[in-house]
Formats: structure tokens, sequence, C-alpha cells
């Protein structure tokens, strides 16, 4: 339903707001939203975990998914350094 809100929702990143560096979770909301309104490129451009975010919820709801998902720390750690530095990327703070 977020998907076909008007308007924007979410609350501005308090990183970014102070710093001007965005954090590994900027664009997030905006991917979910683009992702469950089917503009899956947009999805993508905003925030590539955002389909990972949707694709493990869709797997909650429907069931089929595992109870628990363990997953290692240091995939943890490289998945959010990896959309860090794709945000860093998108918001030009490294070229």
């Amino acid at each position: 339903m977020l998907a076909h809100l008007p308007g924007s929702v979410g609350l501005p990143c308090p990183l970014r707001s102070l710093t001007g560096v965005p954090c590994p979770f900027c664009g997030l909301t905006t991917s979910v939203r683009a992702a469950l309104g089917g503009h899956l490129d947009r999805a993508i451009g905003a925030a590539p975990l955002g389909l990972v975010v949707v694709g493990l919820a869709l797997l909650a709801v429907s069931g089929r998914g595992p109870r628990t998902i363990r997953v290692p720390v240091p995939v943890l750690l490289a998945l959010l350094v990896a959309e860090w530095v794709f945000e860093l990327h998108r918001f030009h703070v490294l070229i």
C-alpha cells in the first residue's frame, strides 16, 4: 500500500542531514516503495538492498521461507559495506 500513497513518506536520514554523507540505508524506503510499485529499475537505482528486503518480506508472508535465516556476520557486513559504497557513489561522495 505504501507504494501507492501520494507524496513522500519516511524520515530524513540523520547522518546525511548533519554531514551530507549518506548512511548505508539511505534510499531504502524509496527502493522498497518503487519495488512495490513495480518499478524495479528505480528500486535498484535507489538502493539494491531494498529488493532484498522486499524478497525476504515476501518469503516471510508467503510462509515458504525458513522460520529463521542465519547469515554469517561477515556476509552481513559485506552486504552493508557494498550498499554503503553504492550510496556514497550515488550521492557523489565517492567518484
